[in-house]
């Protein structure tokens, strides 16, 4: 199964009161010619759910009901292991009814985790990748489309070719006339397409719209879209019809990318900007878990390298204070894990709150925001000021 927004919404939403869920992230490519084949890399991830077991104090029923899951987990790669391309993310909970296999790029990386909700910090990470896409190959008489993803790409098989008259003179036609009538037939070549792209964006919304093409041609179908299509529109790029798919592909990830920055800047410089005045966001850590907390988090931009241990409930899920030695929750005295990197759960929490996340990956970007403590949020509603000693 393909992962997508929906599913990993979905997959926050879940939790078990009483049986243990079991998270697996494995890469199954090679991307190095020194990886050890994915097979050893699952025997130690499978290894490290033993240690787990230990960490969250299971009951017996609890263990045994693990157990089996670890072993379906076991057989289930080895008969279905070499399907997948990349990377796979499996959740699995054999008596709370859980068992989903996802598709997933290799960034995804190598985790193997027990809680009793899904750990979804890694997909949060790499949701982008599968944002929907469309590209439209446009020109006066012709046009091409794509859809999917920024991983997976395909031409969608509609014709949208136009006859358009040709560019010479007609007899008994004046010459402003005969122009007049040309521009008709490449306005309703426009339209047609148009109406194609906005019956394939009811049937699958897409985030991000590219359209490819002339810059004058560009400029006049944009212009014509539907509003909501024109809300989508990221950029465009001059392009021969006849380029190939992958051709497409990279130059609409291109423009994707350089929006992504722009959007990582914009956010940036709002929550630098709001934190500084002590409105509308805050800076540093413990001031971001507080106001994840009171959810009130309306975006989080985050310094994709930070890393630092915390703890969070077992029972409610509930973050606790960075730099407390809390051995039960605050909030609904439950027992605590702590985490060597509680910044996924941090991350993970706010997204099940419908947060808008935004990682950086850019140095200078990075540098801008580690003096503040390498997070920051955006807040719902106004908060008073922190108090000081």
């Amino acid at each position: 199964m393909e992962i997508t927004r929906r599913e990993v919404e979905g997959l926050g939403a879940l939790r078990s009161d009483q049986w243990p869920i079991v998270s697996l992230y494995l890469r199954v490519d090679k991307e190095h010619v020194t990886d050890d084949h994915y097979s050893i890399r699952l025997k130690n991830l499978l290894r490290e759910l033993e240690q787990a077991k230990e960490q969250i104090g299971l009951t017996r029923a609890q263990v045994v009901a693990v157990d089996e899951d670890i072993e379906r987990i076991r057989e289930f790669f080895r008969d279905h292991g070499d399907e997948f391309g990349q990377g796979v993310a499996l959740f699995a909970s054999s008596r709370a009814s859980l068992w989903r296999v996802y598709h997933v790029p290799r960034e995804v990386g190598n985790e193997a985790d027990l809680d009793f909700r899904p750990v979804i910090g890694r997909l949060v990470r790499v949701v982008e990748f599968f944002e929907p896409v469309c590209t439209c190959l446009i020109s006066r008489d012709r046009a091409r489309i794509f859809s999917g993803h920024l991983a997976v790409f395909r031409e969608v098989a509609v014709r949208l070719d136009e006859e358009v008259p040709g560019q010479h003179g007609q007899g008994g036609w004046s010459q402003a006339r005969f122009a007049r009538h040309i521009e008709e037939h490449v306005r309703q070549h426009f339209q047609r397409v148009g109406q194609v792209l906005f019956q394939l964006f009811e049937q699958e919304p897409f985030r991000f719209l590219v359209v490819a093409g002339p810059d004058e041609v560009v400029r006049d179908f944009v212009d014509g879209l539907h509003p909501y299509l024109r809300e989508r529109y990221v950029g465009s790029f001059n392009s021969l019809m006849e380029s190939t798919a992958k051709q497409v592909q990279e130059e609409t990830k291109r423009i994707i990318s350089a929006w992504q920055r722009q959007e990582r800047e914009r956010y940036l410089d709002l929550v630098l900007e709001e934190a500084l005045s002590q409105d509308m966001a805050v800076v540093g850590l413990d001031r971001v878990v507080e106001v994840v907390q009171m959810r009130n988090v309306n975006a989080m931009v985050i310094d994709d390298s930070l890393s630092v241990p915390g703890k969070y409930c077992l029972r409610c899920g509930a973050l606790q204070a960075i730099g407390s030695d809390v051995t039960e929750c605050q909030f609904c005295g439950g027992p605590v894990r702590a985490r060597q990197n509680i910044v996924p759960e941090v991350y993970a929490e706010a997204y099940r709150q419908n947060a808008n996340l935004v990682f950086l990956t850019e140095p200078d970007l990075r540098a801008r925001l580690q003096p503040y403590g390498g997070i920051g949020a955006i807040l719902r509603y106004r908060i008073g000021a922190p108090t000081t000693a």
